[in-house]
């Protein structure tokens, strides 16, 4: 008997042992979330010079630590507001010659580029300027040329079209012209000192004599954004025909019309014709 009760106790404690409550499921792994990009690199993309009363665009372009890259909107900065300032959507506007160091700020980042302002001479100039000086040799002399331009300090009128252009935006070419009589192709540069510096030499012929002019030590200034104020010399010789004339001049007031750089062509007036005329005879001597 009590081993029978034995057997059962060994069997029930078996059982309670082997088919119990079942085995519980495995906890499910929840995987973590990728970690956000980070800036690694910040860069500006724009012009390198932009002239005085003009505006520019610029951007900025991060890389991610993924690899790739996005355009962003930085705080924007200029080093001298006075010479270019710059707006919160990147837009940089020039004042003054000169250079700025244009600064983009992005979560962390930073980069910078160096912008050069440029004096604008472009555009449609017209005005009046003032003889200082004239010689005369040869058969320039025997027609008394200084004379008909009239005593020292006789003023003329005078246009110039002006182009500037060029990646470093410092470089011109356009057209001159003195009073309609004589006009031709100028070209030159704007200094890393705000000077305009231009030079022509074109020729003419009329009645059979062609006429040499050369402008020369072209040195102007703007005089705020729509004068010009400056000096050059200009000499005018007939191919075959000994001698030449040679005047000192200076800018009384020149002012700029239009901002439009469309060249202008104008048209030869008499003045040629009569001093041609004057030299056909005297080579006929």
């Amino acid at each position: 008997m009590i081993f029978r009760l034995v057997v059962i106790l060994a069997i029930v404690l078996s059982v309670g042992a082997c088919g119990g409550s079942s085995p519980s499921a495995p906890t499910a792994v929840t995987p973590a979330p990728p970690a956000t990009p980070t800036v690694t690199a910040l860069r500006i993309d724009g012009l390198d010079a932009l002239r005085t009363g003009f505006f520019s665009d610029y951007t900025a372009t991060v890389t991610l630590s993924n690899g790739t890259t996005q355009t962003v909107t930085p705080t924007w900065t200029s080093s001298n507001s006075s010479l270019a300032s710059v707006d919160s959507a990147g837009r940089l506007s020039g004042h003054n010659h000169g250079g700025i160091t244009l600064t983009a700020t992005h979560q962390g980042a930073a980069a910078s580029k160096n912008v050069a302002i440029v004096a604008n001479f472009g555009g449609q100039w017209s005005g009046r300027f003032v003889m200082r000086a004239c010689d005369q040799s040869g058969v320039f002399a025997t027609i008394r040329y200084c004379q008909s331009l009239g005593p020292v300090g006789s003023t003329g009128t005078m246009t110039l079209s002006l182009t500037q252009g060029g990646n470093d935006r410092t470089q011109i070419t356009g057209n001159i012209s003195f009073g309609g009589i004589l006009s031709g192709a100028v070209t030159g540069n704007v200094t890393a000192d705000a000077r305009l510096v231009i030079g022509s030499n074109f020729t003419v012929t009329t009645q059979g004599v062609t006429f040499s002019f050369r402008v020369g030590g072209w040195e102007s200034r703007l005089s705020g954004t729509s004068g010009m104020t400056g000096r050059w010399a200009d000499s005018l010789a007939a191919i075959g025909v000994p001698g030449n004339a040679y005047t000192e001049n200076e800018l009384q007031s020149l002012t700029r019309t239009s901002v439009s750089e469309a060249p202008t062509t104008r048209p030869q007036s008499h003045y040629v014709l009569d001093l041609s005329q004057y030299l056909a005879a005297l080579r006929g001597r």
